[in-house]
């Protein structure tokens, strides 16, 4: 009995809940600790991935004509997001995608309904090889399970140059021409279509692959990433 107790114990201190930011116990349905819930802010805009600029109200910017798709951020990168994106991304903690997407889950204006296509933006092959997995496509993964949609890998990523250092105008044009449909894949026929991402800045990723999506047929298609970050001179985090 004490030798079954004593597993017991041990048992439960690796299936104990803890904040996936810090490692402090979680009670309940927490996502975050309450310290952690405070090193997050709820981004409250939508950003219109053609020009980057932010809005309120989407039907009020898709009356103006301006191609582009609106995007949708659960958070702003700085703080709590960006420490797990940078994890997740650049440290092999993939066990953060199930944080990334209950965070979206949890903070973002809106939300994919149960049937909804989600499609991750790919990465490229060079740094997809470099990783080991595409974070994007790992969160989708989470997002789809979590949200009652299905998750289609249908989009590919040629490698180009880093982002890092180039200004909003020219992050648009490196990422031109960049996404193609993947092999034989084809975009479903009348459903919603939700392009998932890990971060926003200049929106310019999600318009290019958006744009490769709705020329192959999609009825609409709408950006959605965890964390939106600001734009600043050292504000790109390298695919």
């Amino acid at each position: 009995m004490a030798i079954s107790s004593i597993s017991k114990n041990i048992l439960s201190l690796f299936l104990r809940k803890v904040c996936p930011a810090c490692g402090s116990r979680l009670d309940g349905s927490q996502l975050l600790c309450p310290w952690c819930e405070l090193r997050l802010d709820r981004c409250s805009e939508i950003h219109w991935s053609s020009t980057g600029s932010s809005f309120s109200n989407p039907s009020d910017h898709l009356e103006t004509g301006v191609a582009g798709v609106p995007v949708y951020s659960a958070v702003m990168y700085a703080g709590v997001p960006g420490e797990i994106v940078v994890r997740l991304k650049f440290n092999g903690e993939k066990h953060l995608a199930k944080a990334a997407a209950g965070m979206i889950m949890q903070y973002s204006i809106r939300l994919p309904d149960p049937g909804d296509i989600l499609v991750p933006v790919p990465a490229g092959r060079k740094r997809k090889r470099e990783r080991g997995y595409n974070q994007a496509a790992l969160i989708t993964a989470k997002l789809a399970s979590m949200s009652g949609c299905r998750s289609l890998d249908i989009l590919k990523k040629d490698d180009g140059p880093s982002q890092v250092g180039l200004s909003p105008s020219q992050r648009r044009q490196n990422v031109a021409g960049i996404f193609q449909m993947k092999g034989r894949c084809r975009v479903p026929d009348g459903v919603d279509i939700w392009l998932v991402d890990d971060v926003a800045t200049t929106c310019s990723t999600i318009d290019s692959a958006a744009g490769v999506l709705l020329d192959s047929g999609a009825l609409r298609v709408t950006g959605l990433t965890l964390a939106y970050r600001k734009r600043t001179a050292d504000s790109i985090v390298q695919r």
